[in-house]
């Protein structure tokens, strides 16, 4: 049993009208793991889980009127689904077979779509690049197969193409390509879905890429790079979504059945020495350029910076560091002029 407990400070001025900007916060992950091993030579069987923890948001967040403006009333309420987090959350239940060149699991597990190396320091991975935050999928459920031959190795799965149990019948297929050598990865892959979501909700969920990775000594350097196709599939009112809301105008529509395309990237390097822990990430994302009038902050381009940080107190026990800065100026939600940065820092213990 894997445990990590976190109590930390986030100040993020992204959306500064929810009264969540600046919080203390406290949560954590359970990792269980069954191995059967068997006496005989072959495969071994496995069960594997990753529960998040997480305190939950104060229920009277500021989603109502002020000085009359109905426009801003409604946008503001089609942001609730943001800050709806459940006190427990799966993030992977797994069964798994594997031997020394096959990989079997039926489940909910880490997507095989690229190979993301930089540390996570948040339950909800806001602190990872864009393409990772707004368009690759962390996690996904329904069966894997990987083949390790020699230095290959090849990844298929079948899945709902979303977070949790799917709301239609259409499933995504995602694969990888890689090549694994003693201090050198590369792969490409892709993931096609018909689109996540049903009837009038549905979006576009299609990307495809390719990532490369290098460690010499304590440094780590990796890259990912990706082109991607999203939006709605008919037009619908942003303001009439109840789900998770991107804050980047990603969901809407440009025709019908007609993706929104784009494309994007990163750079990330990391180091490791003793207690300390040091990255730096650097990653632009350019959408389409719609110039619709009524959504002219999709069009802008994101350039994200990441800046982490560790030291270890202890064996298990941690200080760390997030600061986030990205494209800002520009007049986003509710009127208000973006503000581009986010910060956190606190404490971590890790067994």
């Amino acid at each position: 049993m894997g445990v990590l407990a976190r109590g930390y400070y986030l100040n993020d001025q992204r959306l500064q009208w929810s009264g969540n900007e600046e919080t203390m916060g406290a949560e954590g992950i359970l990792t269980p793991s069954i191995i059967i091993v068997p006496k005989t030579g072959g495969g071994t069987w496995s069960v594997h889980g990753e529960f998040l923890l997480q305190d939950t948001i104060n229920s009277n967040l500021f989603l109502g009127d002020r000085g009359g403006n109905a426009a801003f009333r409604d946008e503001r309420a089609s942001y609730a689904g943001n800050w709806d987090y459940h006190a427990f959350k799966i993030a992977q239940l797994n069964v798994r077979y594997k031997n020394p060149l096959f990989e079997f699991r039926a489940g909910k597990f880490e997507s095989p779509f690229g190979n993301y190396t930089m540390p996570l320091m948040s339950n909800s991975r806001w602190d990872a690049p864009f393409i990772r935050t707004e368009s690759v999928l962390w996690r996904d459920t329904g069966m894997l197969f990987r083949f390790t031959p020699s230095i290959f190795d090849l990844c298929v799965a079948l899945t709902n193409g979303c977070e949790g149990n799917d709301t239609n019948s259409m499933k995504a297929g995602t694969g990888r390509v890689g090549l694994n050598f003693p201090h050198a990865t590369m792969g490409m892959s892709v993931f096609w879905q018909d689109g996540e979501g049903s009837e009038e909700q549905k979006q576009f969920r299609r990307y495809a890429g390719a990532d490369a990775g290098i460690r010499w000594g304590n440094w780590v350097l990796s890259s990912e790079i990706i082109y991607d196709e999203y939006g709605m599939r008919r037009e619908f009112d942003p303001n009439d979504i109840f789900w998770k809301k991107s804050i980047y105008y990603r969901q809407i529509n440009k025709a019908d059945n007609t993706p929104i395309t784009g494309w994007g990237g990163y750079v990330d390097l990391s180091y490791h020495y003793n207690s300390w822990l040091f990255g730096v990430n650097y990653g632009e994302y350019y959408p389409e350029q719609l110039h619709n009038p009524d959504y002219p902050q999709h069009d802008i381009i994101n350039r994200r910076f990441l800046v982490k940080a560790g030291w270890n107190f202890t064996q298990h026990i941690q200080w760390y560091s997030v600061l986030l800065l990205e494209t800002e100026g520009y007049t986003a939600q509710c009127g208000r002029t973006r503000r581009g940065w986010a910060v956190m820092s606190g404490v971590k213990m890790e067994l």
